[in-house]
C-alpha cells in the first residue's frame, strides 16, 4: 500500500544513499515528482541487525530531497503514523523487535 501511494518507490533509479553514524543502520530516500506536481520524497531507516537495538545519528543529503541544508521539515512514518520534525542530522533508535524501520515521507514546514 505504502508503494503504491508513492510514486517516488515505485521508481528505480532514483535511490539516494545517506550516512549514518552506525555501520549497522542503512538510510536511503527516493525522490520523484507526484501526479499533482508536488515532490514526493520518501526516507527509509532500517535497523539491519536482528538482535539488538541500534540508537544513531542520519545525516541527511538535503540537496538530494530538494532541500537547502538549513531546511528543517516533518516527517510522518508510514508504518505507525508517528509524526517528527527533522533536519540534515536526526537522532533515531530502532528495536528489532518492536520498530526495525522507518518509511517516512518528508513534507516541507510551510
Amino acid at each position: 500500500e505504502v508503494r503504491r501511494d508513492h510514486r517516488s518507490l515505485q521508481l528505480l533509479s532514483n535511490i539516494t544513499i545517506h550516512h549514518s553514524d552506525d555501520d549497522h543502520v542503512l538510510v536511503y530516500s527516493k525522490r520523484a515528482t507526484a501526479a499533482d506536481g508536488s515532490d514526493d520524497r520518501v526516507i527509509v531507516v532500517i535497523n539491519l541487525d536482528p538482535h539488538a537495538t541500534r540508537e544513531t545519528t542520519v545525516h541527511l543529503d538535503m540537496p538530494a530531497l530538494g532541500m537547502d541544508w538549513h531546511d528543517g521539515f516533518t516527517v510522518t512514518d508510514e508504518l505507525s503514523g508517528e509524526s517528527y520534525g527533522w533536519g540534515e542530522r536526526n537522532y533515531v533508535r530502532l528495536d528489532p523487535h518492536h520498530e526495525p524501520a522507518h518509511v517516512l515521507v518528508a513534507r516541507r514546514h510551510a
